[in-house]
């Protein structure tokens, strides 16, 4: 096994917290509501399902690294469905009118994040813009392909890299 991978593997866990069952137990609720349809003669069998999936997600996920701050995620939310957009509007224009630069290729950048939870949702942050797409993590690095080498990704994997720091505590909101 690598080294990187065994580390991954290794995140300690921090102490679970009361806000902790709490969140995965309403998150459970909420989906056997969906599951259910909103049946109310279910809800005898859902809050066990409830209890029940709480404590093995505990046992098999336990929390770990920083923790994400909820009331900071709203803000995070609405600047990547606006980044979301405009990238998209991006990528159709380059479809729509081939004489716009196109020069895709890899791009491998520093990261300053804590491991674990920070680095993967920037990672997956990335993936799901338009244009970008996390290749790999490496160490203290991440590897990003782009649709554009000589965009400015750099910058734009430093924004989303502040906004997802915001929302594990570093740093203040934009």
């Amino acid at each position: 096994m690598s080294q990187e991978r065994h580390r991954l593997l290794t995140i300690k866990p921090v102490p679970v917290e009361a806000r902790d069952v709490l969140y995965r137990v309403l998150f459970a609720a909420f989906l056997w509501w969906v599951l259910s349809e909103g049946r109310a003669d279910s809800w005898g069998f859902g809050v066990l399902m409830a209890l029940l999936v709480t404590g093995i997600s505990l046992g098999l996920f336990p929390p770990v690294g920083p923790r994400l701050r909820w009331r900071r995620l709203p803000g995070y939310l609405l600047w990547f469905a606006g980044r979301s957009l405009l990238a998209g509007v991006d990528v159709a224009r380059r479809l729509l009118a081939p004489g716009l630069p196109l020069n895709p290729g890899r791009v491998t950048l520093d990261l300053d994040l804590p491991d674990g939870p920070p680095r993967w949702w920037l990672a997956n942050s990335l993936s799901l813009l338009p244009g970008t797409l996390s290749v790999a993590l490496h160490g203290q690095q991440i590897e990003v392909h782009t649709l554009d080498t000589r965009s400015d990704i750099a910058r734009e994997v430093e924004e989303a890299r502040r906004r997802v720091g915001v929302l594990y505590g570093e740093g203040t909101s934009p």
